[in-house]
Order: structure tokens, then C-alpha cells, then sequence
């Protein structure tokens, strides 16, 4: 079933994505970028990005997951493309209206989902942290 919806996804090309995905998607400097809806959502999102993918999520809050695609590129993106996403991260989130906010920054292969563990809830096995300021991304 996944398989099937991420096809479809990439057999698309512009518009209309949202009504195709559980999430958000949008682009910060040619990045393809996934943010989550809800709490399902963020699970979607988390199944369906690549290992090598850069994840995002504020801090110690509840908030969306974000996902800079990056395919099978090892490395990350360029630091300004990063502090956007967190930002945009940040403000989807339950520190959307502090000034600076922390926010974990990692790869998808780093980040598991707990068997039996509440839509959107996971553990991170190796994270940096940047404090960025929340900002709207105007989805």
C-alpha cells in the first residue's frame, strides 16, 4: 500500500499533492520538503521518507515532523536550507509563539517509531540541536 502511494506521488508532478498526501509538501531552494498534519500524519511521514533523509522536529513540544528529502544523498543540505526548515518546524509546533526554540535536527535513520507507541511519538538516536526563531512557511 505504501509502495503504491509513494508511486503514485512520484508520478505526479505539481499541484494537487496535498489532497495525495498525509502531509504538507513544498520546496526551500530546490529541497522537496514533507511537514506533518497531526499526529497519523507525522507517522506516515516517518515511514515514508529515506534513511538518508534530514528529520526535523522542536524539542521537548509537540509539534510536526519535517522531512528534507535528500533520496540517497549522504550528506546534508546547505546550513540556510536547514535553519529554514527548523524554522518552519518550530512553528508547527507548541513552540510556535517563544522567540527562540529548540529544534532536533537529525537523519531519518536515526529516528525509530516504538512498537506500540502513541501516532507520533518516536525516539531519536542521534540529534543535533539548533535554536532557530518559529516562522510561518505559508503552506
Amino acid at each position: 500500500e505504501q509502495e503504491k502511494e509513494l508511486k503514485e506521488y512520484r508520478q505526479q508532478s505539481g499541484g494537487g499533492e496535498d489532497e495525495q498526501l498525509p502531509f504538507h509538501t513544498f520546496e526551500i531552494k530546490g529541497y522537496p520538503v514533507w511537514i506533518g498534519k497531526n499526529a497519523k500524519s507525522n507517522d506516515k511521514l516517518v515511514q515514508q521518507a529515506h534513511k538518508e533523509d534530514v528529520w526535523m522536529h522542536a524539542r521537548k513540544v509537540a509539534g510536526s515532523h519535517l522531512v528534507i528529502r535528500m533520496g540517497n544523498d549522504k550528506g546534508m543540505p546547505p546550513k540556510d536550507v536547514l535553519l529554514e526548515a527548523a524554522s518552519y518546524a518550530a512553528y508547527n509546533s507548541k513552540a510556535r509563539g517563544t522567540k527562540l526554540a529548540p529544534v532536533i535536527i537529525t537523519k531519518k535513520k536515526y529516528v525509530r517509531k516504538p512498537k506500540g507507541s502513541p501516532p507520533g511519538a518516536v525516539l531519536v538516536d542521534k540529534e543535533e540541536v539548533e535554536m532557530v526563531t518559529p516562522k510561518n512557511p505559508e503552506l
